[in-house]
């Protein structure tokens, strides 16, 4: 009798786990910036067509580095390096966490004005300081914490390009971006966080400065990894598989940021229309990639976006 419950048991338990395995959601660390918002809708809606279940999780980056340690966050898309070091750097040393794969390569980060502004003869950072009046004295700033945020802030306490009184006016992207604009409407001066891919670069007359020694930090080309927990293979192995494969063009990404960012659209809804019209840029992300009922992902996409 022993023998067939102990039969049993195995049998309900090979059951139960792998229905289990599928049910947990991966969690996606989401800080408030359109290109990762998107970005993360568009894997996550492909997840679920698939058959994963997943989870985003909306925290500052900060927490989002610090949920990959702790089991809070499994996986993030929004890595940008050099610009995010300050909060990579100490992890990987540690080795706290996996990088997945490059998922953006297109990608670069300034200070920048607006078209008017360069005209005027202001095209890099050290012109910022001999027309200090002008722009009184403040950089627009995205959130703090941010990677941009913090590497301007040390370009401030160092005094570099002498812009040691300045100070800055941070805010969550969206309100940042609207506060450049209402300048721009005025043909006021402002200096502010701008970066690439993103719906500011063609619906906004903007230009990047040139950095100077010091600004390295701020004024870069990017490329932004796919983090994921150590134990994240593991877990999800096929969901591993398809970030893994991830790559998305910068033109991509400013298409997401556009509809999104600049047209108002819902991100499921942007989301939801990419993917029917973007198959073919999707099966080299699904290559080698299982459904959770055992067959070829791009095959049941393919299905579940016909239905």
């Amino acid at each position: 009798m022993r023998n067939i419950l102990a039969t049993l048991a195995i049998a309900v338990f090979c059951i139960i786990a792998p229905l289990s395995a599928h049910a947990q959601p991966v969690k996606f660390g989401v800080p408030p910036w359109p290109g990762v918002t998107v970005k993360t809708e568009v894997v996550a809606q492909i997840l679920e067509a698939i058959g994963y279940e997943s989870k985003q999780v909306e925290v500052s980056a900060v927490m989002v580095y610090n949920g990959l340690t702790t089991g809070d966050v499994d996986a993030y898309l929004a890595s940008w390096i050099p610009l995010q070091n300050e909060l990579f750097n100490p992890l990987n040393e540690k080795n706290a966490f996996e990088i997945v794969g490059t998922n953006l390569d297109e990608a670069g980060v300034s200070l920048a004005v607006p078209n008017y502004v360069w005209d005027a003869g202001v095209r890099s950072i050290a012109d910022l300081a001999p027309n200090a009046d002008k722009f009184e004295n403040t950089i627009y700033s995205i959130e703090v914490g941010s990677g941009m945020q913090t590497s301007t802030e040390k370009i401030i306490d160092n005094n570099v390009a002498n812009l040691g009184d300045w100070k800055m006016l941070c805010s969550p992207v969206p309100a940042m971006i609207k506060a450049v604009q209402d300048k721009i409407k005025h043909k006021q001066w402002v200096v502010f966080h701008g970066w690439r891919p993103h719906w500011m670069n063609f619906q906004m007359d903007m230009k990047f400065l040139t950095g100077v020694p010091g600004t390295e930090g701020l004024v870069n080309e990017s490329i932004v990894y796919t983090l994921a927990s150590n134990d994240f293979k593991d877990r999800f192995p096929q969901v591993h598989t398809f970030l893994k494969n991830l790559y998305i063009s910068g033109h991509t990404q400013s298409e997401w940021i556009n509809e999104y960012g600049f047209k108002e659209q819902a991100p499921e809804t942007v989301a939801t229309k990419w993917i029917k019209n973007n198959m073919k840029t999707i099966a080299p992300w699904l290559k080698g990639v299982k459904a959770a009922n055992g067959k070829p992902a791009m095959e049941v996409l393919r299905k579940a976006i016909a239905s």
